[in-house]
């Protein structure tokens, strides 16, 4: 990795959210890179958004219809990832053989996703997602979905993230990581390109990424919430031939050793795979680690080959007891096309055809749930001990796929069971899976039928499944909106009663996620992201005011010691006011277990609304991001807000009634002090490449 991180560097590099491709705009960026040379890999996702377009960005201008139209089509997503959008799916819970580009959760869902924010070093994108009853007890919960921040040095990204990963060349599997489980949150490094390296000591890799990250899994016993930690290079050093090693381990988790020794442990394989039951509970680590090869054909020919072989244990240094896959694709001479057959055998002692050792594939001692994460298998969809055969065509023109299966489920679809319960699941299968996309107007449509029969030994397993996305681009209703917001919440440019009804208004709206936000807090409180939340949520406020208190003594009498001031002012007046609502309105705190409607029963010190913490917050920045035109400002008022509910110690609509009464006091005391920021001796601007700052004297 040493050698990696030292030849990572590019001279264009820059952050960006990673981007995981849907399945026609993979289907076309392996077009380009089979018929167009594009410099980039192809059995790694997801890579960095950035990456991909300085890749596409290098092709030749004039390329054939069919290469063109290819193109403008994968541009043509990578613009709509970068922008706003909010979709809702609705759907039946029956399990389903997940292929790549499938979103796997069972059910309903909403979901939205914020514009991404590119500033200097720093890349911003949020998202959220709310599942009505995702989980097993049937409570909501609520995910960071497509959420990131990526900071790029020397052609590396340090990010932060909640996405799902496909590390196969497999379109119907991917034996390690896949789209089958929910989104990790991890962070990690990652390479800022995919293509070529400059440097002469790494070009003969040919095209390349690393990736290494560390993220926490949804199990919640035994033992609760693990770690996964997972490492892998891609290459391709020839053009029809790319190459991919990966390693991923479960490591931790309460109640087992977590220390940098066990760490490195896990990172060495020293220890693992005990060959006596006395040491078992030495074994730091379930870990998981192969190969996978994709070789385009010669001659001219429009096809490939494909395998990848990941072991389930270690003997010596290398990886044992593989778990295979395999398969040939083709495509259209007009790039219409792709076709693929696949076979994937998920038990241990493959190659083809050989008996399973049981248990063993996905299992583990140390991890009884399995190589899961939230009760969903990580790797292929169809589960342990499997034998699956899939044929499959796409049309990207229509943006239609169908896929077609037969084989043996060994335990079952989707979702772990204990070895004792897979005669329920397991069985003979045929199955179907069709899906489509529309467009109508600025809204996409995209139909989804599944159909699959597993004869059990107690039966037929008949499971028809029907669901239907719906995604639009909030980009205008989004710019509108908040900028219609901010002028609504001014008491200096509208009536009293109206700031206090949209703020009222936007209170009672966001009260409506007051239960599954503070169910996921509760989840996940134990994760490295959200003790460092909960650490901002209390520090940023206080540190705020300080710094801005600071700068009122240091600059008196001048442009920026008035806008401290006002700074201040906003600051002090939104703590006061807050803290009087709080004694007259006496609202329980989500750890008092009261409910979301408790008023006057819990002591008036524990009282929640709204959040002082968060109304402070937002008060100190809205001057200065009023003066300088720095909406990204809020980003560190609506961090605050968010450690305050992952603190348990607010519901969201405390938070939100403390951002806007702290956003109506901040915007007052600013336009009190006179500043015309027009004519401000700062000026700040922000491009995809640096934050500069130019002061005129």
């Amino acid at each position: 990795m040493a050698g990696c991180l030292a030849g990572a560097q590019a001279t264009w590099a820059e952050p960006s959210a990673p981007w995981m491709p849907s399945v026609i705009a993979r289907h076309d960026i392996e077009l380009l890179v089979d018929e167009a040379g594009l410099d980039l890999t192809m059995t790694q996702w997801p890579l960095p958004r950035a990456a991909v377009l300085h890749a596409i960005d290098a092709l030749p201008a004039a390329l054939p219809m069919a290469l063109d139209a290819a193109r403008v089509r994968v541009l043509r997503e990578l613009e709509a990832v970068g922008r706003s959008s909010a979709s809702l799916r609705i759907g039946s819970k029956q399990a389903f053989l997940a292929g790549f580009g499938d979103d796997a959760t069972p059910g309903s869902s909403l979901m939205a996703r914020t514009p991404e924010l590119d500033a200097g070093p720093v890349a911003l994108q949020l998202g959220a997602r709310l599942d009505p009853r995702g989980s097993v007890d049937g409570r909501s919960q609520f995910r960071l979905d497509d959420s990131a921040v990526a900071i790029e040095a020397a052609g590396i990204q340090l990010q932060a993230w909640s996405h799902r990963s496909w590390w196969s060349p497999g379109w119907e599997s991917s034996l390690v990581l896949g789209n089958n489980a929910p989104p990790f949150n991890g962070i990690g490094l990652q390479r800022a390109s995919a293509s070529r390296s400059e440097s002469p000591w790494l070009a003969w890799l040919g095209p390349w990424n690393f990736e290494f990250f560390v993220a926490q899994t949804e199990d919640s016993s035994d033992p609760p919430h693990p770690y996964i930690v997972g490492q892998r290079l891609t290459l391709r050093p020839w053009r029809q031939l790319e190459i991919g090693l990966t390693r991923t381990a479960q490591w931790g988790g309460r109640g087992r050793t977590q220390t940098a020794s066990s760490f490195l442990h896990m990172l060495t394989g020293v220890g693992l795979n005990p060959s006596t039951p006395a040491a078992d509970g030495n074994d730091p680590a379930n870990e998981m680690a192969g190969y996978d090869v994709r070789l385009g054909c010669y001659g001219g020919l429009r096809c490939a080959a494909y395998a990848q072989l990941i072991g389930e244990d270690q003997a010596g240094l290398f990886p044992s007891h593989f778990l295979g896959l395999y398969g040939i694709e083709g495509w259209s001479d007009d790039g219409r096309y792709r076709y693929f057959a696949e076979y994937s055998e998920t038990g241990c002692r493959s190659p083809i055809g050989r008996p399973f050792m049981k248990p063993c594939a996905y299992r583990n001692h140390a991890y009884p749930e399995g190589y899961t994460d939230g009760g969903r298998w990580m790797g292929a969809s169809a589960g342990p001990d499997s034998r699956i055969v899939t044929l499959g065509w796409l049309d990207a023109a229509s943006e239609t796929s169908l896929r077609l299966h037969a084989g043996r489920i060994g335990s079952r679809i989707g979702s772990y069971t204990p070895v004792t319960g897979d005669p329920d699941t397991s069985g003979r299968l045929l199955g179907a899976s069709l899906r489509t996309t529309l467009h109508w107007g600025s809204v996409t449509i995209a139909p989804e039928i599944d159909e699959s029969y597993i004869r059990t030994a107690h039966g037929g397993l008949d499971d028809a499944r029907v669901a239907l996305s719906l995604q639009t681009s909030l980009d205008g209703p989004f710019t509108v909106a908040s900028a219609g917001l901010g002028k609504g919440l001014s008491v200096t440019d509208n009536p009293v009663w109206r700031p206090l009804l949209i703020g009222a208004g936007l209170t009672a709206a966001s009260a409506l996620l007051d239960r599954p936000l503070d169910d996921y807090a509760r989840d996940h409180a134990g994760y490295p992201a959200a003790r460092g939340l909960k650490a901002m949520g209390q520090i940023l406020p206080v540190a705020g005011l300080g710094l801005a208190g600071v700068s009122w003594l240091a600059q008196r009498g001048t442009d920026g010691g008035e806008l401290a001031y006002a700074s201040v002012l906003s600051g002090v007046a939104g703590l006061a006011a807050a803290e009087i609502a709080k004694i007259a309105i006496d609202r329980a705190a989500p750890t008092q277990g009261l409910g979301t409607a408790s008023f006057g029963q819990g002591p008036r010190r524990s009282a929640s609304f709204p959040s002082a913490h968060g109304t402070v917050a937002w008060a100190l920045v809205t001057p200065y991001a009023e003066q300088y035109d720095a909406p990204w400002l809020y980003g560190l008022a609506a961090l605050t807000s968010a450690g305050r509910v992952m603190s348990r110690d607010h519901w969201l609509s405390d938070t939100v009634a403390g951002a806007a009464l702290g956003y109506s006091l901040g915007d007052w005391a600013y336009k009190r002090s006179g500043l015309d920021p027009r004519t401000s001796n700062v000026h700040i601007s922000i491009s995809p490449r640096a934050v500069s700052m130019a002061m005129t004297f």
